[in-house]
Order: C-alpha cells, then sequence, then structure tokens
C-alpha cells in the first residue's frame, strides 16, 4: 500500500478512526511525499592543513656564522643556499686530504712497478721468496691506505659542502633562531623551514559523528570563504590519548588551501533525513503521521531527538 508522510502533524482529528462518535466530519489535511521534504545533513567539525615538513634547520659542523641569505618570511626552493658558515679551516682539510691522497696514489705506482719487477725475477728464479713476499705485500698495504685516503677526502669534501646549508625542500622559513659571527656546533638550529604546500586536511573526529563521518558524502574544506573539495583517505582505527577523538586524513582532490590553513572540513550524510518540522510528539514518543489510505497512522522515530531532523529508516514508512 502507498504510504506518504503527512505534512500537517498538529492535528486534532485526522480520521473518524480517532474520532468519537459526535463528530461527524473527518479533518481534512495536505500531504506530501517524503521526497519532497527529505533532507541530508550537513556536519561540520574544525579541520587544518598541517605542514607536510616542519623543520629546524641545523649546523653539522662546527664554524662561525658568516652569512644569513635569508630572513623570516623568506620564500625558498629547493637547494637555495639559506646560511653560510666559514670554510677556511674544512677547505685547508680538504687540501691536506687531497695532497696525502696524491701522494699515496705515487707510493702505490712505486710499489707496483717493484711488484711487476719481482713477478719477472721471480719466474727467472732470481729473487728470494722473502723479498717478493715483502713487494706484494707492499703494494697490497698501500692499495688499503689509498682507499683510506679516498675516504678521508670525502670526508673533507663533505664537511666543505657542509659550510653552505642548503634548503632541503621548497617552503618558506618562519623563524631565525641564530646570529652572524655565532660559532655553531653540531645540531644548532639555525633557521626554521617551513613546506610550501601541503595536499592533507586533518580532522578530528568525536565518536558521536564517526559513524556519519566514515559514511558520508561532499566533503569540504572552508577556509577564508573558499570551499576546496575532498576525499576520505584515512580514518585512523585507534583514539586520541588526548582529546579521546579519532584522526581522520583527507586530500584536497582539485586546489589546496594554504599550509597552515585552519578552518572547517564539512560533509553531508549520504542518506536522508526529515526536518524537524515534520516530527510529532505523541504519547512522549516522537515519530511522524503517515497516510495509509484514508486514515492518518503515527509511526515512532525511536532515534529522533526533539527540535531536531532524523533519519527515516523504519521499514513500515514509504520513502517514496
Amino acid at each position: 500500500m502507498y504510504k506518504r508522510l503527512t505534512s500537517i502533524i498538529t492535528v486534532f482529528c485526522l480520521s473518524i478512526v480517532f474520532c468519537t462518535p459526535a463528530i461527524a466530519d473527518a479533518i481534512k489535511v495536505n500531504t506530501t511525499a517524503y521526497k519532497n521534504i527529505a533532507i541530508k545533513l550537513t556536519h561540520t567539525l574544525g579541520g587544518v592543513v598541517p605542514a607536510a615538513q616542519d623543520s629546524n634547520i641545523s649546523a653539522q659542523i662546527s664554524a662561525i656564522i658568516d652569512k644569513f641569505h635569508v630572513d623570516t618570511g623568506s620564500e625558498v626552493k629547493k637547494g637555495d643556499v639559506l646560511v653560510s658558515l666559514n670554510c677556511e679551516e674544512n677547505s685547508l682539510r680538504l687540501k691536506q686530504a687531497e695532497a696525502d691522497l696524491k701522494a699515496e696514489r705515487v707510493q702505490l705506482a712505486h710499489a707496483k712497478t717493484k711488484f711487476d719487477q719481482a713477478k719477472k725475477l721471480d719466474k727467472q728464479g732470481n729473487i728470494s721468496k722473502e723479498i717478493y713476499n715483502q713487494r706484494e705485500a707492499e703494494e697490497n698495504r698501500l692499495k688499503a691506505t689509498l682507499e683510506n685516503r679516498k675516504a678521508a677526502r670525502a670526508i673533507a669534501q663533505i664537511n666543505v659542502d657542509r659550510c653552505n646549508i642548503k634548503a632541503p625542500y621548497d617552503g618558506y622559513i618562519t623563524d631565525r633562531h641564530a646570529s652572524i659571527g655565532e660559532l655553531t656546533q653540531p645540531g644548532t638550529p639555525l633557521v626554521q623551514l617551513v613546506s610550501k604546500t601541503n595536499n592533507i586536511v586533518e580532522v578530528k573526529i568525536n565518536n558521536r559523528l564517526l559513524n556519519s563521518f566514515s559514511e558520508g558524502e561532499n566533503y569540504q574544506f572552508v577556509f577564508n570563504n573558499k570551499s576546496y573539495p575532498l576525499q576520505v583517505d584515512v580514518i585512523l582505527p585507534v583514539l586520541d590519548t588526548t582529546t579521546r577523538n579519532h584522526i581522520a586524513r583527507l586530500s584536497f582532490i582539485d586546489k589546496q588551501a594554504t599550509t597552515g590553513s585552519v578552518g572547517k572540513v564539512q560533509w553531508q550524510d549520504r542518506s536522508t533525513s526529515i526536518p524537524s518540522s515534520y516530527i510529532a510528539l505523541r504519547d512522549s514518543k516522537l515519530g511522524v503521521f503517515i497516510a495509509d489510505g484514508d486514515i492518518a497512522k503515527f509511526i515512532e522515530l525511536e532515534d529522533a531527538t526533539e527540535g531536531q531532523p532524523a533519519k527515516v529508516n523504519n521499514d513500515r514508512i514509504s520513502l517514496g
């Protein structure tokens, strides 16, 4: 049987079923199909676009600060020099390492020549086994020493490169922690660098809205009167120990809001609800009147809250 939700809920008598015998005429009411009044509830929670990277850029060597190439508010690209350190000592160490490497190569070349001669003499039987072994051992020793010199030279080059501290990614300088002339140590923070963009929005969801959020649609991040479409990436299955909320991460579908933006995350229920104006209170129960032919019937909505829209999921009510 086709059933419709009534558009008038505050009535004294809807049909002779509810009237006393003294009342001869039934009260006429207007009805409407549920689909004409159904709404999709919109929910809102606070959301933030966290920085993908937020780093204290630090010194890796001990040296005097020579120059800052950036300051608070500067925009930088990956590879840009941020701070220059005095590099005289490290440059001298590099030259020393290069000289040691060169000398070791000369010694190895000489030892190789002597060992090659020893091989020829050994074939002729004109060299003692002891001298042969000494020359072989000397060449092998110098080969190992050469590798050590190469490593020392590489380390010296790294320390020279560390005199120029570079940006590891695109971003903005949000703070400067040191000044020219200060002596740095490994780990000394120099500037704060925050990444330029992030495709992620974070939102904390209380248990009351968790099901609605996980089953919702039309997710938006609203900031400065602009809306940015989102899609849900993940809802962490554990509660945040501080707020006792679930943390969800959403990503921008198209345009992205600025890193650090604090706005609102909005979404709609996938299922529809009936407006609160169509919900009636009868015998301390909240529900709706439906038209069953010429008879009005009251159907309780078990999850309804007074003054709020409610989902209609009762099998006895047609949603047509």
